[in-house]
């Protein structure tokens, strides 16, 4: 009976261990890049290795002018080694520094976020994968 119990344990402990692997994904196929949007921001190639210049403009200036808000769209053009489409995307997030808007999934070659701010100020960001990559959006009145 002992052995009969060992065998079952080893088999259900090997049956186990295969249920945590994980295979990363890969980045082969990136959708086509978004048209540009007046209030883009690019995340730029090789962004993880950069600072302040991993986000193009930096800082982003917007006004709200007589509208109740502002759309903001980061994309991530961060693609390497091959067109749009076969190149190598660096995974990106976007995260508030100070909690004024939801952090972003994680964005792949050519994925965008987009937010709506509704108050002038300063709204500084960050790459949560990346923390080194910062920048800011001003949003004037």
């Amino acid at each position: 009976m002992p052995r009969i119990q060992l065998t079952l344990l080893a088999l259900s402990l090997g049956l186990c261990g295969g249920c945590g692997s994980y295979s990363a994904p890969t980045n082969s196929q990136n959708p086509p890049p978004p048209a540009a949007m007046t209030n883009d921001i690019d995340i730029v190639i090789g962004a993880s290795g950069l600072t302040t210049t991993a986000f193009s403009p930096n800082p982003k200036v917007v006004s709200l002018g007589s509208n109740s808000s502002v759309s903001v769209r980061w994309v991530n053009k961060d693609i390497t080694g091959g067109d749009y489409a076969s190149g190598t995307a660096t995974i990106h997030n976007i995260t508030s520094d100070n909690g004024a808007f939801a952090a972003s999934a994680s964005l792949g070659g050519n994925a965008t976020y987009t937010i709506a701010l509704t108050s002038a100020g300063n709204y500084p960001y960050h790459c949560a994968i990346h923390p080194n990559m910062v920048g800011t959006i001003t949003v004037n009145p």
